[in-house]
């Protein structure tokens, strides 16, 4: 399957060395970005620090898919990825 997948243009992601999904490293890290992240009751946050107005707050799959954004946008690898998304991602 992985000789499959390759061979078809397929590449594996890669990680960098104690790369997480732990909540409180990506707190740290977007925050180094920029980015706030919070936890409001059952919902998420995820803005730029110092942005005005009311937070939007997130479900878990769009607060992902929000820091899969950032994650990308400062050339981190995404932890979902489709088909038809983040194609700048791909080598």
């Amino acid at each position: 399957m992985i000789i499959d997948f390759t061979a078809s243009g397929g590449a594996v992601r890669e990680f960098k060395r104690g790369f997480t999904s732990d909540w409180s490293y990506l707190r740290d890290l977007l925050q180094a970005f920029g980015y706030e992240v919070k936890i409001d009751k059952s919902f998420y946050i995820v803005r730029k620090i110092g942005e005005k107005g009311r937070p939007k707050r997130l479900t878990r799959t769009a607060a992902i898919k929000a820091i899969d954004e950032v994650l990308v946008a400062h050339g981190h690898q995404p932890f979902m990825i489709t088909k038809h998304e983040f194609l700048e991602a791909r080598p």
